[in-house]
């Protein structure tokens, strides 16, 4: 009897042993972005707006990125780039990617948004750096 409780001890210790050890591993990782949407549902010339990325899955161990925008429509291309850096005893950088615009032309704009991140952490594959991209489309209109 008392073998039977000395090995169900040292069993029930190798489970409490093998679930600590199940933890998982955390590694950094680029968020996951979903679509580009406008402040504004009904944005006319003249118009300074706000664009912004929904995030379907946020990042983990980013210390700082760069967003670069492209707005193409009929009147040509314009890009904009952003630099931001998580803030001091942050985990990682969480912020939106927005970009305030100033609407010059009405019809069909071609927004794509790619990032690159640096990690303060490497990927499961020891990695440091990290993109995602989105692209969307936002209908301006005429006065």
């Amino acid at each position: 009897m008392k073998t039977l409780r000395t090995i169900s001890l040292i069993a029930l210790a190798a489970l409490l042993f093998i679930a600590v050890g199940c933890e998982k591993e955390e590694y950094a990782e680029p968020p996951v972005y979903g679509k580009i949407y406008c402040d504004k549902e009904h944005p006319v010339v003249g118009d300074t707006v706000k664009l912004y990325v929904k995030i379907d899955k946020q990042g983990n161990r980013i210390n700082s990125a760069e967003y670069r925008w492209k707005i193409r429509n009929d009147a040509g291309t314009s890009e904009f780039s952003q630099r931001f850096f998580r803030n001091s005893g942050q985990k990682s950088l969480t912020a939106q990617p927005t970009l305030t615009w100033v609407v010059k032309d009405w019809g069909d704009n071609y927004i794509t948004l790619t990032a690159t991140f640096s990690y303060t952490m490497g990927d499961v594959n020891s990695v440091m750096k990290g993109s995602a991209y989105v692209s969307g489309t936002i209908k301006t209109y005429s006065k």
